[in-house]
């Protein structure tokens, strides 16, 4: 089972947890209300009754959900309608559907109980203010707390849920009241949960009639770049261009935990746990500290070398040669491009050390590989170990040559907010940035193709670099 599905059935558990006490309690009142009822000789409103323990349990449910299931961090806020919805689609994963469809789902009681709680919640404009009324509190609470993120689209599915759970209910009890016109009245109440299901059958269908799919860190919004001075090194190419997108194949789970068992037998460590994450499955043992991140779009690997399979040099990390990194790799059982070449590199010019490689696209080629491979390394001691590998080269089969935005175009998409990262320069008021180069490149997308891509390397005023990106496929 997705790890995400079950740390949500984990809340849900924790949450029941919470509402159990205040059910019992509401039980024991409506006991107490019977009995004087009986006493009486009054009826006693069951349905209206049981309506509001209902409520009452998924208020409190509600409350845990959005309020108390952790600790009050910092304020956030999102004001993009349909946000969640445009990284679900660039994603298209579990958890970020699941984002979007929860949020839908944990308000449809609330439109179920209020009607049968109250007949003026019948009206569809009542249980509308309702619905939006309640999010609109738990999302300023949620402000006002730091308990969560204020989010206009929290407000818009909640509302949606209140409203498609409204829907059912005013159905039903058309059908069993039969009254007048009931039947048009049907018809009318299904029109909401209608709309909703063509909605997202039309979101999935569309996605899966694509030709490829979507890269996940494509933009969402659009960043207002409008008081930024532009400068640029080079003169970009404005004539039509085309480039090849490439096929890897994605990876189904059966295929994944395959790699993982393989690999970790080939390298000498046992695997005690498995986590699946949406795109990610994780292999570890926690025991001797191996753990291996296997990515499904297109079969890339991370792998964090436990104690016992750490190889180690006998050498600074300065004095390592490509060959002794490609022995050390070939030792592990890992294969690796021929020639390839390694450049080591510390950042802190300290205790660790990076050996990055990369393979090129070469043009013409039928079937080659293409990525960067890096390797993490620790000096301590007199000696060098290899702490952790990050291996992103695949295998890259041509599939079509497509028309794509030429380099001045991308330069402007740049300009125009429509980048990877634009929100980025926009949120730390960047006044100035300098394009040094714009080249192409590929990366993986959501249906395992590796497409094109325009990587723009930019300077900021205080001389910091910045790498970005523009989506190249028109």
């Amino acid at each position: 089972m997705n790890d995400f599905i079950q740390y949500i059935l984990y809340l849900f558990q924790r949450g029941i947890c919470f509402v159990v006490p205040a059910v019992l309690l509401c039980v024991l009142v409506l006991a107490a209300g019977w009995g004087i009822s009986r006493k009486k000789g009054c009826r006693f409103p069951w349905r209206r009754a049981i309506a509001l323990l209902l409520l009452i349990s998924w208020l409190g449910l509600t409350l845990f959900v959005t309020l108390f299931r952790g600790e009050p961090g910092a304020r956030q806020w999102n004001f993009h309608l349909f946000l969640a919805w445009r990284e679900a689609w660039n994603q298209f994963a579990l958890r970020a559907w699941l984002n979007v469809l929860l949020n839908i789902a944990l308000f449809v009681p609330l439109g179920i109980l209020l009607p049968l709680l109250a007949r003026v919640f019948r009206k569809w404009y009542a249980v509308l203010l309702a619905g939006f009324g309640s999010s609109l509190a738990i999302e300023l609470v949620q402000l006002a707390t730091a308990r969560g993120m204020f989010d206009v689209d929290d407000l818009f599915t909640n509302t949606l849920g209140t409203m498609v759970g409204w829907s059912i209910v005013m159905l039903i009890l058309s059908v069993l009241e039969r009254k007048n016109r009931w039947k048009v009245k049907t018809l009318a109440y299904l029109s909401i949960p209608m709309a909703l299901i063509l909605v997202l059958a039309g979101i999935f269908v569309g996605y899966e009639v694509k030709p490829y799919g979507n890269l996940q860190d494509a933009p969402v919004v659009t960043a207002n770049l409008k008081n930024v001075q532009w400068e640029l090194e080079f003169t970009p190419q404005e004539e039509p261009v085309t480039a090849l997108v490439y096929e890897v194949g994605r990876l189904n789970q059966a295929t994944c935990e395959q790699f993982g068992t393989q690999f970790a037998q080939k390298v000498g460590f046992s695997i005690e746990d498995i986590y699946y994450y949406d795109d990610t499955i994780w292999f570890g043992n926690h025991s001797s500290g191996d753990f291996l991140f296997v990515n499904r779009l297109d079969g890339t690997w991370e792998y964090n070398l436990g104690r016992k399979t750490t190889p180690v040099f006998d050498v600074h990390p300065e004095e390592i040669r490509s060959e002794d990194i490609l022995d050390a790799l070939h030792q592990l059982g890992i294969e690796v491009p021929e020639n390839i070449q390694f450049t080591i590199q510390s950042p802190d010019k300290n205790e660790f050390f990076t050996a990055s490689a990369e393979v090129e696209l070469v043009p013409g080629a039928e079937k080659q590989w293409y990525g960067t491979l890096q390797c993490d390394l620790r000096y301590q001691d007199g000696k060098t170990e290899l702490d952790q590998i990050d291996y992103r080269i695949v295998t890259l089969l041509p599939c079509r040559e497509e028309s794509i935005l030429s380099p001045a175009q991308a330069v402007q998409e740049l300009y125009d907010g429509h980048s990877f990262y634009g929100e980025i320069l926009e949120y730390y008021q960047v006044p100035q940035v300098t394009v040094l180069s714009c080249t192409l490149e590929w990366k993986a997308d959501t249906k395992g193709f590796y497409q094109p891509v325009y990587r723009l390397e930019l300077q900021l005023q205080d001389q910091e670099r910045m790498t970005d990106y523009v989506c190249a496929l028109k």
